[in-house]
């Protein structure tokens, strides 16, 4: 297989697996089941020739990505942590998805579907594999096609769980609201993979992004739990 079949062997199986994660798999086997397709990527990138170092899996980097993600990881908390003592941020910040659950769910999701289901996943797949397949190519051209990606993993999932609009809706206006925030939030999450590409460069490990992704998405689900009880 050559170089160019391997990025297209994995940009095949990350859309396969988008459609399979938002459409097949329940919240029960969410966390199983993307730790399981994490590890066939690494098996997979493994197997096209890629040591760990170029997946970001070297030991002797995961020092130098702990640091370095602990220090992003700190910051994106303390700014969650701004946006949900502020009123202010409030109404930008009351998402469905984080209204309704019990402590414990909100536990589980703080510490084991985000961190392990959501972040881990998408950083070995996207800064890990994804990206070092790219790189015998070009490093310019795998931080763009990384980036588009990344921002079209995000289009099913925004759509169809877009607040208070189900699939069946005819209702035009409604229907293009969801269009719109589904590309939005393409856009928003293709900018941040260049973010989180920087960090794997610079510490030479998938640990830091994976920290500061974690951080992201465990910290801003507390601060919408915290708006939402605020109001």
């Amino acid at each position: 297989m050559t170089r160019r079949d391997h990025s297209v062997a994995v940009l095949l199986m990350l859309a396969g697996y988008n459609v399979v994660q938002n459409l097949a798999v329940s919240e029960r086997g969410y966390v199983p089941a993307n730790l399981l397709a994490s590890a066939s990527m690494v098996r997979l990138a493994r197997r096209a020739g890629l040591s760990l170092g170029e997946i970001g899996l070297a030991p002797e980097r995961a020092g130098a990505g702990l640091a370095l993600g602990a220090v992003v990881a700190t910051a994106v908390g303390a700014s969650a942590a701004v946006a949900a003592s502020n009123p202010r941020f409030h109404r930008w910040m009351l998402d469905e998805r984080a209204r309704g659950h019990n402590r414990r769910g909100a536990t589980y999701r703080s510490l084991v579907r985000f961190p392990l289901g959501t972040a881990l996943f998408e950083e070995l797949a996207f800064r890990g594999v994804l990206d070092a397949v790219l790189r015998r190519r070009s490093d310019r051209s795998a931080r763009a096609v990384t980036a588009v990606a990344f921002g079209a993993w995000h289009l099913i999932p925004t759509f169809r769980l877009y607040p208070g609009m189900g699939l069946g809706n005819g209702n035009g206006s409604r229907r293009r609201e969801r269009v719109l925030a589904a590309l939005g939030s393409a856009v928003v999450t293709g900018v941040s993979s260049f973010g989180f590409t920087a960090l794997r460069e610079r510490s030479g490990s998938v640990v830091a992004p994976w920290l500061a992704h974690a951080a992201y998405n465990t910290g801003f689900y507390l601060a919408a739990r915290q708006a939402w009880r605020a109001r």
